[in-house]
């Protein structure tokens, strides 16, 4: 039975509530049922999406995260045409279809890889959830064409490990340190954390790297370094204890300011629980709870809060410390909620 943020969708779709228009009620609805929903939802909304594709964009994640393989192939064949999406499609049905492990649009999603930007981006993170086995000498190939560019379909990188050759990751952060653009690196970033373990000392450099940008808003570059710290598994705390040790050594106001800014962004996405279609990233993060108590609480050692840090790299009257102030009151109404929801599914 689909929830009851679902048949609100649908109740107020059947009463012709600007039909075909991008709505905001939906959106906020939908990342309900992304969160709290299952495969009832998607089996329910589904229909809603493909009346009007363009719409109902905000529905697609919800497709992707709680459909199936069934679910993916009805998708494709209503919303695709002669090997291209039909004029009005998101170009995120790619990914989705990629993340519900439909293996026969293998092909269709490596067609899109010279597409636009977001159909290229999608089909790759479509295609990062798929074996690709086919496809491996020809992702060698595109990888061989296109590294050390400094502009290069973006997320071609993340299906570096697909080619089986652990020589990439080397050469992944070689590209990104010495040749790639940060506006078009959020794909090497993503790339070289889906590497693992072996991954995460590099990782971790490039976090702190100003050169790599990597927690640059304005390029979208976070939004994938975000996803590779919950890929690998480094939880807001332990980065902030890595940031504390950093201010303690670092005596340069400008790498300061660089690493509070870059921790603070992190600190953003998280409050706002961004999905990013990585099912890799899904991992459970620390609790909302956990995070305010490590960040906001003063402790027994008399150390300096995440308020008291930003006022002291920032100054007190910077945005950026405003910010922290905002986040703080976030992270709180977050932990709140958090408490209200387990209170109310333990009964």
């Amino acid at each position: 039975m689909p929830t009851p943020a679902t048949q609100a969708i649908l109740d107020r779709c059947a009463d012709g509530d600007a039909p075909g228009v991008a709505r905001q009620w939906e959106s906020m609805a939908a990342e309900a049922v992304l969160r709290h929903g299952g495969s009832a939802d998607a089996e329910a909304l589904l229909p809603l999406f493909l009346s009007a594709p363009a719409g109902h964009a905000a529905l697609v994640p919800v497709l992707a995260r709680h459909g199936d393989r069934r679910l993916a192939a009805r998708l494709l064949e209503a919303t695709v045409d002669g090997g291209r999406l039909r004029d009005g499609v998101p170009s995120s049905v790619l990914h989705a279809v990629g993340r519900l492990g439909y293996t026969p649009a293998t092909p269709l999603l490596w067609e899109h890889l010279d597409s636009s930007w977001d159909e290229s981006k999608d089909a790759c993170l479509g295609l990062l959830h798929l074996p690709c086995e086919d496809l491996r000498d020809a992702i060698a190939e595109a990888l061989e064409k296109h590294d050390g560019s400094a502009l290069f379909p973006e997320f071609l990188p993340v299906l570096a490990p697909k080619t089986k050759d652990p020589a990439w990751l080397d050469r992944l952060v070689a590209w990104g340190e010495n040749h790639a653009s940060v506006d078009c690196n959020g794909g090497l970033i993503l790339g070289i954390s889906l590497y693992g373990d072996h991954a995460r000392a590099a990782f971790t450099r490039l976090l702190w790297d100003a050169r790599w940008d990597s927690c640059d808003t304005g390029t979208g570059s976070a939004l994938w370094t975000y996803a590779g710290t919950r890929v690998l598994g480094l939880g807001l705390p332990r980065l902030y204890a890595e940031l504390r040790a950093r201010l303690r050594t670092c005596a340069d106001p400008d790498d300061q300011w660089d690493d509070l800014r870059s921790f603070i962004t992190l600190l953003r996405l998280r409050c706002l629980n961004v999905w990013t279609g990585v099912e890799a990233a899904e991992a459970q993060p620390e609790s909302y709870d956990t995070l305010y108590s490590v960040l906001f609480t003063p402790t027994a050692d008399d150390s300096d809060t995440l308020i008291e840090i930003a006022d002291r790299v920032f100054g007190s009257d910077d945005a950026l410390s405003a910010e922290v102030h905002h986040l703080e009151a976030a992270l709180e109404t977050a932990a709140t909620h958090e408490w209200a929801l387990r209170a109310a599914t333990s009964r």
